[in-house]
């Protein structure tokens, strides 16, 4: 699962996170690893894609890398954030990408995003949001030369941080 924030910063600048980000998406076909988007996902990518995204969707397309998840996935994530004892601030930010862990869980179990904050909000509250097993969470911006390492690896849950599970 790739976030919107990745594709919107992937781009041919030499500013560092767009340099980050487009090495990520281009290892990610070198390597061919799938990516599947809900269609609100999708949504949101054409809305804020960059023209090396534009591309990248494209290559990713015509080699079949690149799939719809239908219907989107409801764990009950959603309301068990709801019933939180937590900031409405807090809570407002989990929602905001839930959707990245629920549609991590139905698929390949790893997000790639730039969102920290989220992660560890995710992290704190793993227990009684009941997630059902770990999903690796990878930041480009942070260690890039990790999360190419990581995704030429195969992106193997096991060698990065992960949203735990909390049952």
């Amino acid at each position: 699962m790739v976030d919107t924030n990745v594709a919107r910063s992937a781009s041919e600048s030499q500013h560092p996170v767009s340099d980050a980000c487009r090495q990520v998406l281009q290892t990610i076909i070198d390597k061919q690893h799938r990516v599947v988007l809900t269609a609100t996902q999708k949504e949101e990518w054409q809305k804020h894609k960059s023209a090396f995204t534009r591309g990248w969707l494209v290559q990713m397309a015509s080699r079949k890398l690149w799939h719809s998840l239908v219907p989107e996935p409801d764990s009950g994530l959603t309301d068990r954030i709801y019933q939180l004892d937590c900031t409405a601030k807090t809570r407002r930010e989990m929602l905001k990408d839930v959707h990245l862990l629920e549609n991590a869980l139905a698929t390949d179990h790893a997000v790639v995003s730039q969102e920290t904050n989220v992660l560890a909000l995710f992290t704190t509250h793993a227990q009684p949001m009941e997630i059902p097993r770990p999903v690796a969470w990878v930041n480009p911006t942070e260690d890039i030369a990790r999360c190419i390492t990581w995704l030429e690896a195969g992106a193997s849950i096991e060698s990065v941080r992960c949203v735990p599970a909390g049952i």
